[in-house]
C-alpha cells in the first residue's frame, strides 16, 4: 500500500507570508483601537483636578460654580489646568484665573461689562474686557500689584495657529 501525500494549493512560502500578512493586519487593528483611544477621558481629568480645588469662581452667565485651583510657574509658562480654572498670585490683591477657552472657561466670551463674578465667596464686577494678540500681552503688567482686590480672567482667542494647541490673542477680563 502506497502512502497518500496531502498537497495544499500554497506552498510553505506563500503559507508562511500568509501567516504574517495576518500577524501584522491583527497588530494593526489592536494599534488603531487601542492607539486612538484617550489616554484619560475628560470627566477623570475633571475628577481629579477638581479634588484638588481649594476655591470656587462663578461667572454671571453660567449657573455652575467652577472648581479653580492654585497654580504655580513650571519655568517662564504657568501650569493651566485641562478642565478647571487654575488661580495664580504674587501680590496679596491681585489673582489671575486662567482656564482654557474650550473646556472651564467656554463662556468667558459672554460676559459683559457690569457682569458679576464671585470668587471664593466675594463679588467682583467686570470693569474691563479686551482682546489682545499675545505677543503683545505683559504678564508683568497683568500681574502688578493693585489698590483694591483685582480679578483678571484670561483665556485662549482668535484663531488657532497651526501646528500648536494655542491661538493668536487671549481674552482678558478685568473685574474689581
Amino acid at each position: 500500500m502506497g502512502s497518500v501525500i496531502h498537497r495544499s494549493r500554497f506552498s510553505k512560502e506563500v503559507k508562511l507570508k500568509l501567516g504574517i500578512f495576518a500577524a501584522y493586519f491583527v497588530a494593526a487593528l489592536v494599534f488603531f483601537y487601542f492607539g486612538f483611544q484617550p489616554a484619560t477621558r475628560p470627566e477623570d481629568v475633571y475628577a481629579e483636578e477638581a479634588s484638588q480645588a481649594s476655591a470656587t469662581l462663578s461667572l454671571d452667565n453660567t449657573a455652575e460654580s467652577l472648581p479653580v485651583k492654585t497654580i504655580k510657574k513650571q519655568g517662564k509658562e504657568l501650569e493651566v489646568p485641562e478642565q478647571i480654572v487654575g488661580a495664580y498670585s504674587t501680590h496679596e490683591n491681585k489673582t489671575l484665573l486662567i482656564g482654557h477657552s474650550s473646556t472651564a472657561f467656554s463662556n468667558l466670551k459672554d460676559l459683559q461689562l457690569g457682569d458679576k463674578v464671585t470668587y471664593n465667596g466675594k463679588e467682583y464686577t467686570i470693569t474691563d474686557i479686551v482682546e489682545k494678540q499675545k505677543q503683545d500681552i505683559s504678564m508683568k503688567e497683568i500681574l502688578k500689584a493693585e489698590e483694591i482686590d483685582t480679578l483678571v480672567l484670561m483665556t485662549c482667542a482668535g484663531e488657532p495657529v497651526n501646528g500648536t494647541n494655542d491661538y493668536t490673542h487671549r481674552l482678558i477680563v478685568t473685574a474689581n
